[in-house]
This record gives C-alpha cells, sequence and structure tokens, in this order.
C-alpha cells in the first residue's frame, strides 16, 4: 500500500530523465536549424574577400581614380533587353568600351548570370538576360578600356522585375 508521502517524492532518477529530455530536446532543435543554415548558405558573398581586405588601398585608389571620369552609367530593363547608357561628365556617349554585366539575386546564387553586352548605338550597350524571374536584382556593370587590359569603370544598381 502507497501512502501520501510515498507519491510525491522527487527520486534522482526522475531529474536524470528531465534533464535527459530537456537537452535532448535542445540538441534536436538546435540540430535542425544547423542542418537548414548550411543547406541554405551559398557560401562566401565576396570571393577572396580576405585578399581583397589586404589589397584594400588598390580599392581605394581605383576609386578615385574612377570618380575623376566622372562619368554616367544608366542601367534598366528595356522589354526582354538589359541596356547600359554611358557618358561622360559633358552627356555625349562613351564608344569604344567592353561592357558586362553581373546579375545577381541577394538572397540566392542559383539564378545569378554574367553577361556580355554588345554595342547598340553609341553610348548603348544591350544583352538578353536568361529568364529573370520577379523580385530584386543587383547589376553590377564592369566597363573596360578599349585594349580589354584594366576595369575602367564599375556601376551598381537595384533592378526590380515585375
Amino acid at each position: 500500500m502507497m501512502t501520501q508521502t510515498d507519491q510525491g517524492t522527487l527520486k534522482g532518477w526522475h531529474v536524470l530523465l528531465w534533464l535527459t529530455g530537456f537537452f535532448g530536446l535542445m540538441f534536436a532543435v538546435n540540430g535542425v536549424f544547423l542542418y537548414h543554415a548550411i543547406v541554405s548558405f551559398p557560401g562566401e558573398d565576396t570571393p577572396k574577400s580576405y585578399v581583397q581586405g589586404i589589397n584594400y588601398n588598390d580599392v581605394i585608389e581605383a576609386r578615385s581614380t574612377q570618380a575623376a571620369l566622372d562619368w554616367r552609367v544608366q542601367m534598366g530593363l528595356v522589354d526582354d533587353d538589359l541596356v547600359v547608357k554611358l557618358a561622360d561628365a559633358d552627356g555625349a556617349p562613351i564608344r569604344g568600351r567592353s561592357v558586362s554585366v553581373s546579375l545577381r539575386r541577394p538572397a540566392t546564387i542559383n539564378a545569378d548570370q554574367t553577361l556580355i553586352l554588345e554595342p547598340w548605338s553609341p553610348g548603348e550597350h544591350r544583352a538578353t538576360p536568361v529568364s529573370l524571374q520577379a523580385g530584386q536584382w543587383e547589376a553590377e556593370a564592369i566597363i573596360f578600356d578599349p585594349g580589354l587590359n584594366k576595369i575602367e569603370f564599375r556601376a551598381r544598381k537595384i533592378l526590380f522585375v515585375p
């Protein structure tokens, strides 16, 4: 026969079960979160970011050289084409440059693409991207010098595809 005192006694194995259950649940939930974080993270956003950090003085110099050019770059989608217009400080079209554009989604790398644009009219270059999904895209235009020896100018723009 059980007495009142035997029924409510907390024993060591009760505490062990509660602690094991609690921490087991915490490990399981953290394991699920960890798995999804690793699977969904594409990796480095900027390739070789450490080396770029070491060479940051080069980046500062390139940006000051670019600022001295005072070029104007317009980017946008016209129908199904990506259009980049180049103009100097006076508004005159810039000719004889090669242009490439990297399109990337902020949340994933699955749809990223790089386009080599073709000259269309003075100062204007065009290319047709491969199926842009609706949403936000980051576009980075890179303008090369006529000899394709170095990057002369970089421009970034956020594009919204309806």
